[in-house]
């Protein structure tokens, strides 16, 4: 079947392709093109079920109209959920978007990369990986519009979305504390991102300032490529004999360890929370639906995604234009639920 075209919607209505173009790159207020016309133009092209051909549109207008972005991982519920809020803004401002994982592999980050500056996207958003230091430096230098989220490389200057980790891993563990926990694990991945590092940190000082010693039993670092084996053993360690269990609570770092863990915990006949507490870092569908619903750090997705769409559409179209570098940590959301025995 043959794809509509420009031509296609000018000759159904008699004008000129030009003026087509225009209404349909929204030049028509530029060009004094009546609303009326606009209309008309509009209703033929959905008609005939028009869709541009971006690469054309891009080399005519210098704009695809689309953002590639790059999550760090696919299989944590979070990124899917932050990349469905990103989707949702980007389509108010008619933009598409591009996805790509990879997977905390900063190879695959700049094959994707360079894969979407092929496809001529206007600009990224990026949760980069480890060792992408020299990646988002590029971006920066040859002034491409992107923003990063989920974590940032402090020496480098450029935009970035976080949350304050520290601070959230501190409220999460004082809170397992005023409950009378005493014995609080802190089940992390072993990779060197900010974000991991501070939600670590904010757990250890917590105890700190309770005047509890750290015990580095009760510290487990997985693997970034971990499956169910390694949480397994680790909860084994934590949990593993009932009688002398190391750890009253844990808090997990990441949804993924959670679900893993929790389904773990349950697998060894435990009960959540009169043998073990629980607290989260993100806000998982399955968390709600536990037998004893989930207490967890949950990360203003929307808002996250609604900021990342506008910083990134600002860059583009202000990209001749050295802009203020936008620097965001915003406040997380604790929220309370059986499984950590309030």
């Amino acid at each position: 079947m043959k794809k509509t075209s420009l031509n296609d919607i000018a000759k159904h209505l008699g004008v000129s392709k030009t003026l087509v173009s225009f209404v349909l790159n929204g030049k028509a207020k530029e060009y004094r093109i009546s609303e009326e016309i606009c209309k008309k133009v509009q209703d033929v092209a959905q008609e005939l079920n028009y869709h541009p051909n971006r690469i054309a549109q891009g080399l005519r207008t210098g704009k695809t109209k689309t953002i590639g972005l790059i999550i760090a991982d696919i299989a944590n519920p979070f990124f899917g959920k932050l990349g469905r809020e990103i989707e949702q803004e980007a389509a108010r401002h008619g933009y598409h978007v591009i996805f790509c994982s990879s997977d905390e592999n900063p190879e695959k980050s700049e094959q994707q990369i360079a894969m979407l500056q092929q496809s001529q996207v206007d600009g990224y958003i990026i949760s980069p990986p480890m060792n992408s230091e020299d990646q988002i430096r590029t971006l920066a230098k040859r002034n491409i519009p992107f923003v990063l989220i989920d974590r940032y490389f402090p020496e480098i200057e450029c935009n970035y979305i976080v949350v304050d980790n520290f601070d959230a891993a501190y409220k999460a563990t004082n809170h397992l504390l005023a409950l009378g926990r005493k014995r609080i694990a802190n089940i992390t991945l072993n990779v060197d991102l900010q974000n991991m590092k501070a939600r670590t940190e904010g757990y250890k000082q917590a105890l700190r300032d309770a005047s509890i010693e750290i015990d580095e039993n009760l510290v487990k670092i997985l693997p970034f490529s971990h499956d169910n084996k390694d949480v397994a053993r680790s909860i084994k360690e934590l949990v593993g004999k009932k009688d002398n269990m190391l750890a009253d609570a844990i808090l997990f770092s990441t949804s993924k360890i959670g679900v893993m863990g929790i389904e773990c915990i349950s697998d060894l006949g435990l009960k959540v929370p009169d043998d073990v507490a629980i607290v989260s870092f993100d806000n998982a569908d399955a968390y709600t639906i536990c037998v004893s619903p989930v207490t967890v750090v949950a990360q203003p997705l929307k808002e996250i995604g609604k900021t990342a769409v506008q910083i990134v559409l600002n860059e583009i179209k202000n990209q001749k234009t050295l802009l203020k570098i936008q620097k965001i940590t915003l406040k997380t959301n604790f929220i309370i639920r059986k499984s950590c025995g309030s």
